[in-house]
C-alpha cells in the first residue's frame, strides 16, 4: 500500500462529465503510476452515470499525476496540484484533451510547458519531418553523401533544441526549488536528465515533497 495518507482533513475531489461518450453508464479505474511502471495502486473505480462522475480521496498528498483507465483500456493522465473540489473539463473526442478547472498549478503547468514548447520545439517541428524522411531513406539504402550530411546536421539542431529546453527548465527549478510546478517540470523532462542531474531532481522532491503523490511516483 502507498504510504502517502496525510494527517489533514484536506482531501482532493474531481468531478466530471463525458460529452458524446459511447458508453455512458461505464466505469473508470483510477490509478497512481510510478516512473518505472512497476508499481501502481488502484486507489478508486467509479461509475459513470449519464457520462458524470466524480472522484474523492484523502489518501493522496498533491502534487501528484493520476490515471483514469476505461474497460476498454484507453486512459488519460491527470496533474493535481492542490486539495480542494475542482472539475475536469474533458474533451473526449480529440484524444481526452483535459483541464482542470480552478487549479493554479495546472494552469501554470500548462502555461510554462505551452511556453517551453514554443521556444524550442515548435522551430525544429519541419526539422524532425525531414529527420523522419531521411532516416527511412537510410533504412532503404538510399540516402545519398549530401542527404547524409543534412541527416546528421538536422540531428545536431533538435538536440540541441531539447538540450537549451532542459536547461531552461533546470535554470527555473534551481530557482525554484519549493515551487511545486518547477518540480513537475523537472520531473516531466527526468528521462532527459543526466544521472548527476536526476539525483538532483529526487533530492528536490525529498526536500519539500517527501509525503506528495508525486515524491513516490519518481522514487518507484
Amino acid at each position: 500500500m502507498l504510504g502517502l495518507s496525510s494527517c489533514s482533513t484536506e482531501a482532493i475531489k474531481l468531478k466530471g462529465e463525458f460529452k458524446n461518450f459511447t458508453n455512458s453508464d461505464s466505469y473508470m479505474v483510477v490509478k497512481i503510476k510510478s516512473r518505472t511502471l512497476l508499481k501502481e495502486q488502484i486507489l478508486d473505480t467509479i461509475d459513470l452515470s449519464d457520462g458524470k462522475f466524480e472522484f474523492y480521496s484523502k489518501a493522496i498528498k498533491p502534487p501528484v499525476k493520476l490515471t483514469f483507465m476505461f474497460p476498454d483500456s484507453a486512459e488519460f493522465e491527470v496533474w493535481v496540484g492542490e486539495y480542494g473540489t475542482k472539475t475536469l473539463e474533458v474533451k473526449n473526442e480529440s484524444l481526452f484533451n483535459v483541464k482542470v478547472v480552478g487549479s493554479f498549478f495546472c494552469d501554470e503547468l500548462q502555461r510554462m510547458n505551452k511556453n517551453l514548447y514554443k521556444m524550442y520545439i515548435d522551430p525544429i517541428k519541419e526539422k524532425e519531418v525531414e529527420v523522419a524522411r531521411l532516416e527511412k531513406l537510410a533504412n532503404l539504402e538510399e540516402l545519398s553523401e549530401e542527404d547524409d550530411m543534412s541527416l546528421y546536421s538536422l540531428k545536431k539542431d533538435i538536440k540541441m533544441a531539447y538540450r537549451l529546453r532542459k536547461k531552461s527548465i533546470l535554470k527555473t527549478v534551481r530557482k525554484h526549488a519549493q515551487n511545486p510546478v518547477a518540480v513537475a517540470l523537472m520531473c516531466q523532462e527526468y528521462d532527459r536528465l543526466t544521472s548527476h542531474q536526476k539525483k538532483e531532481c529526487l533530492k528536490y522532491l525529498n526536500r519539500t515533497f517527501s509525503d506528495t503523490g508525486l515524491n513516490w511516483q519518481m522514487k518507484n
